[in-house]
């Protein structure tokens, strides 16, 4: 016969082993999280790029030493290649206007854009990673990894140190991920943060501000949080539901 006592002890028993499998099967990774954009919302007039600057979302994660962002967009690499995609970060005060390319991309949030990573997938692809120090842009650098899939939707996956960033574990760093043309002038085609159109003609400009209240991408849009856990944090939970279920029995 079940009781509740037994049933509470599965559940904890349960707990543990999603905690476990998650590390197991995600070697390296301390925490992950998922940020949703809608589709097809790209102004009419502008071009989609078959889909590729249409951004779907973005998964972020980490592992001690690295903050992983992952962009999934809404067709393939493969057949059209000519498009560019960004991720602009803030880690505290920086700069309220303008960006590592110069293009009409600002972020105010959390105090203005810190880092720049954008990138490209024609002429066999690239990245590079701007940091602002205050009174410049410096760069470009190269990431500590950058890698791309193709498919009906495709992902282009970049890695970045914390080093880089000045982080470490229990900061907070906020972003958004823009899709553009290009041209050099071209503004946010799609940006993660909106669920409606970012710009009305290629120039825009667009800025990101405020801070989202969650994970999916609003009119509102504003800056998306990712908070970096201690080492082993899975794990610890993981002990925590054992010590809880082995108390209950």
């Amino acid at each position: 016969m079940k009781t509740a006592a037994s049933c509470a002890s599965r559940m904890a028993v349960s707990a543990a082993f999603i905690c476990s499998s998650f590390a197991f099967a995600n070697p390296g990774l301390t925490s992950s999280a998922m940020y949703l954009d809608a589709t097809g919302d790209i102004a009419s007039g502008i071009a989609t790029g078959g889909g590729t600057l249409d951004l779907v979302s973005m998964e972020v994660s980490n592992t001690a030493t690295d903050v992983i962002f992952k962009l999934t967009v809404n067709g393939s690499l493969s057949s059209t290649d000519w498009g560019k995609f960004m991720i602009g970060i803030s880690t505290g005060a920086g700069a309220t206007s303008g960006n590592g390319w110069g293009r009409p991309i600002n972020m105010t949030s959390n105090g203005g854009m810190t880092h720049w990573v954008g990138s490209w997938v024609d002429g066999g692809g690239g990245s590079q990673f701007w940091n602002y120090t205050g009174t410049a842009w410096s760069g470009p650098a190269g990431l500590a990894g950058f890698s791309r899939t193709s498919g009906a939707q495709s992902t282009l996956t970049y890695t970045v140190s914390m080093a880089s960033l000045g982080v470490s574990n229990g900061s907070t760093i906020y972003f958004d991920a823009y899709s553009s043309g290009g041209g050099g002038g071209d503004s946010a085609v799609d940006a993660l943060s909106r669920s409606d159109a970012s710009i009305s003609n290629w120039g825009g400009p667009f800025t990101t501000s405020g801070i989202a209240s969650g994970t999916s991408a609003s009119t509102a849009g504003g800056a998306f949080a990712y908070t970096i856990p201690a080492p082993g944090a899975l794990a610890l939970l993981g002990a925590a539901s054992l010590v809880g279920s082995r108390r209950r029995r």
